[in-house]
Parts: C-alpha cells; sequence; structure tokens
C-alpha cells in the first residue's frame, strides 16, 4: 500500500482501516523524507515527529525508512530504524 500525504501520520488509524477490509497485516514500512537526530525522526512535509529505535544518531540521506509494525497499538513505542537512502526507492542491484 502507498500513501501519499502531507499531513501528520497516524499508524494505528492506517493498520486499523487495513484490518477492517478484511487485509492482513504484517507491518507497515514507512518511507519518508525527514531527518534523525537523536532518536527522533522530523518528517519533511509535516514536522511530525515519532520516536525511532536501533537508528544511528543522525541520519545523513534526506530518506529514512523505518518499520512500524504494532507501532501505537499498546506495543511498540517507538518505529524502528530500517535504513536511509538517497531517493523513495531501494538502490539497484
Amino acid at each position: 500500500m502507498r500513501i501519499e500525504r502531507s499531513q501528520p501520520l497516524d499508524l494505528r488509524a492506517i493498520a486499523d482501516g487495513v484490518i477492517k477490509n478484511n487485509m492482513g497485516l504484517g507491518g507497515i514500512e514507512l518511507r519518508v523524507r525527514g531527518a534523525l537526530a537523536n532518536g527522533q525522526a522530523t518528517l519533511a512535509e509535516t514536522g511530525q515527529q515519532l520516536p525511532v529505535t536501533g537508528g544511528p544518531e543522525r541520519s545523513t540521506q534526506p530518506w529514512l525508512w523505518f518499520d512500524g509494525h504494532a507501532f501505537g497499538l499498546g506495543e511498540a513505542k517507538a518505529v524502528t530504524w530500517l535504513r536511509e537512502t538517497a531517493g523513495p526507492l531501494p538502490a539497484p542491484r
């Protein structure tokens, strides 16, 4: 599923919507333009901040990738760092 927004993300509402539509949900992968510093991701479009676990002290690329599995569902308190890239698509292999 691809969602393009310029408003704050509500990962719990997205997950609930997917489940209500009888679709399975293994997790949510987030690819966002933003910056990571001191365990907080700041999204470029909205200024929204998300707590991050497992990431570097600071990001060096404009696109940040996170795993949002169970975020805000009483399980995970933060999105999990995956990687950063120069663009929204994976680097060619």
